[in-house]
């Protein structure tokens, strides 16, 4: 019996660390915030030829409610970045896989100049961007 409770007592706190520890990982989880940008971007792309058309919808990822209220002060901006960007695309460069990371890189990289530009220090608000649909026309 006096075994049980000295072991008790040895792994309890092992115990609460481990809990401590999640509890941790889901305060973090807690903290990140998502803005779609909305309604969903519709634009052309692509030069000469035939019209074709992409259509993306897109959610921007933040860290706090502080950064998603700061960026979403400028999503009219922000939304602009994005439709510019789509519309300098061409066939190859929104295939599917590594050319369609490359643009969400670019588009990141947008999405942070635009922050930077108008806030000080905002080019560390958007930490992330999501393609939810990617939908192209040929």
């Amino acid at each position: 019996m006096k075994v049980k409770i000295l072991l008790l007592f040895l792994l309890a706190p092992l115990l609460v660390s481990g809990a401590y520890a999640a509890d941790e990982e889901d305060a973090l989880l807690e903290d990140v915030r998502y803005l779609d940008i909305k309604p969903a971007v519709v634009t052309n792309y692509g030069g000469v030829g035939r019209m074709s058309y992409i259509k993306v919808e897109a959610s921007l990822q933040m860290g706090s409610q502080e950064d998603f209220q700061t960026v979403f002060h400028h999503i009219d901006y922000l939304r602009h970045a994005l439709v510019m960007r789509l519309g300098q695309q061409t066939d190859a460069t929104i295939a599917a896989g590594a050319p369609r990371e490359a643009l969400r890189q670019q588009v990141l990289t947008d999405m942070k100049a635009v922050m930077a530009e108008e806030e000080e220090g905002g080019e560390d608000l958007v930490e992330d961007v999501l393609f939810s649909a990617f939908f192209v026309q040929r």
